[in-house]
Formats: structure tokens, sequence, C-alpha cells
């Protein structure tokens, strides 16, 4: 079993963990531990829904006569944010899961 292409759910939690991992160096200025890939993927996913939250705000600002295009996209970034912790969290723990299915059935 060893020699399996990765899966969706495996190129998702990495490049998420590759981009919590470069924020906190940013931040922090050091290196994430293994045990904190949860959190890293966490992170990282909620940077991408937070960008992808805020053109989406931008765009709906538009039509709308009540939000401005600053506030939308305020707006989106921020629920994005949101949706993007419970996503990364998700993507681990099935990334994490699928591992170790793989891995009890590569025992036997």
């Amino acid at each position: 079993m060893n020699g399996l292409i990765p899966g969706i759910w495996e190129i998702a939690d990495q490049g998420f963990q590759w981009l919590g991992r470069g924020v906190a160096w940013l931040l922090f200025r050091r290196r994430p531990t293994s045990d904190e890939s949860t959190l890293c993927a966490a992170a990282g996913s909620a940077l991408v829904w937070a960008a992808f939250g805020g053109v989406i705000g931008f765009f709906i600002s538009g039509p709308s006569r009540d939000v401005g295009a600053i506030g939308g996209m305020i707006l989106g970034g921020l629920i994005g944010a949101c949706l993007g912790i419970c996503f990364g969290v998700f993507v681990e723990t099935i990334d994490t899961e699928i591992k170790g299915a793989l891995r009890s059935l590569d025992s036997k």
C-alpha cells in the first residue's frame, strides 16, 4: 500500500499545512513542530478561505446598496476565515483517518 499515489485529501492537507507553517514562521519566526499539524492546516485553510471570501464579498457588494466594497470584502473575509478553520480541521481529520486505515491494512 505504500506505493499509492497521494489522494486529494493528502494533497489538500499538505497544501494547507505548508501555508500554515509559512504563516507561523512569518508571524512568530519559529518552525512549528509536527504536533501542530492540525493547527497549521487550520491556519492555511483559513488564509485561503479568507481570500476567497474577500473576493466573493467584493463582488456581492456591487449589487447591494447597503454594503460598500470594503465592507463586503471584510465581511466575506471574516466569514471565509471562520469556514476555513473548520474546513482545515476537517481535511486534517479525514487525511489522518485515511492514513490510519491504510497503515492498518499494511500491517496485515
